[in-house]
């Protein structure tokens, strides 16, 4: 699948400023580079950075609206930064073992040592955020908190039975803070009205709830040969994903008997996977989270309208929309 624009045309500008915020030479820095992808396990440079997405929105936001992307970068580097710093902490409270084909770093360097190099990406992220000023400084810290609570809330919901609204809370607060934060830091560096940054952020909050809503599909019927991960690992994992929150909200009977005794299990074996993906099935779970990325992703559209992009910048955005209707990984 051919990456939109958007996600290709920074590129380049990220990975330096990476390659320069974590030049360090300790180990915790060999660490970091090896976990955003720019080193291997041996330390040879490498690329395996995944789509940069969040970053590539801060350089994309701020040119568009009048911004200077060197300006702006520093803020797109801190973002970049605290989104891998939730990402070695995500993968120890998990139990992920890998990430972008490669062991994660709590399993490479253990549990104590990942704690360690997460703490350090976070401060690492405050250092570069504070050279683009007070304003978007605060919009990271803000969305940082954000997005702890939710991981908070995440993780509270394992052994509950959660229902959809209480879902896109969650939703909004993991992954909605991080998008959100992208395109209003975007906006305040190049210097828009409140009135822009607020619209800015309403569009942020729709394709972050359509952004986590695909992840959460591709995390029970994803193809492996794409995502790299076995179908239904966020059931064996007990997430508490969309699907899961519309599948109890519709069973009933036996159905929701063999739902709820199977993620009251310890440990969920590939036959109990299989049950619940047939009685998902069965519900039309699948085709109703597909109907909530097309509805919260047209949203954006509608948002993207209100917004002073370019001509040319509503295309490239609108590219990314089409894109996470039906990215495969």
């Amino acid at each position: 699948m051919t990456l939109p624009r958007i996600l290709t045309h920074y590129r380049a500008q990220i990975e330096e400023g990476l390659l320069k915020s974590l030049k360090g030479k300790s180990l915790l820095y060999a660490i970091l580079r090896y976990h955003v992808g720019l080193e291997d396990e041996r330390g040879t440079p490498a690329k395996n950075m995944g789509k940069l997405l969040r970053p590539s929105l801060v350089l994309f936001t701020a040119e568009e609206l009048g911004g200077e992307i060197e300006e702006a970068l520093p803020g797109a580097v801190a973002l970049e930064l605290i989104h891998n710093f939730s990402l070695i902490h995500d993968d120890i409270q998990d139990y992920d073992e890998t990430r972008r084909g490669q062991p994660t770093v709590w399993k490479r360097y253990g549990v104590a040592q990942a704690i360690n190099v997460g703490d350090l990406m976070q401060a690492l992220a405050v250092t570069q955020a504070l050279t683009v000023g007070k304003e978007a400084m605060s919009v990271l810290v803000e969305a940082t908190v954000e997005m702890i609570e939710g991981q908070g809330f995440d993780l509270d919901f394992e052994g509950k039975v959660v229902g959809v609204n209480s879902y896109l809370a969650m939703v909004d607060k993991k992954t909605g803070a991080l998008i959100r934060c992208a395109f209003r830091m975007g906006g305040l560096i190049a210097c828009v009205p409140s009135g822009v940054v607020k619209d800015l952020g309403k569009m942020g909050k729709e394709l972050g709830r359509a952004f986590q809503i695909r992840d959460d599909l591709l995390g029970i019927w994803g193809d492996k040969a794409i995502t790299g991960k076995p179908q239904g690992t966020d059931i064996r994992r007990k997430k508490k994903s969309l699907p899961v929150a519309i599948a109890l909200a519709r069973a009933s009977g036996e159905e929701q008997a063999l739902l709820r005794e199977v993620y009251a299990k310890e440990e969920i074996a590939d036959n109990d996977v299989k049950r619940v993906i047939t009685v998902m099935e069965h519900l039309d779970v699948r085709k109703t989270g597909e109907e909530q990325v097309s509805h919260y992703l047209k949203c954006a559209t509608h948002q993207l309208a209100e917004l002073p992009f370019s001509e040319q910048g509503r295309e490239d955005l609108q590219e990314l929309i089409d894109y996470l209707a039906i990215r495969e990984k």
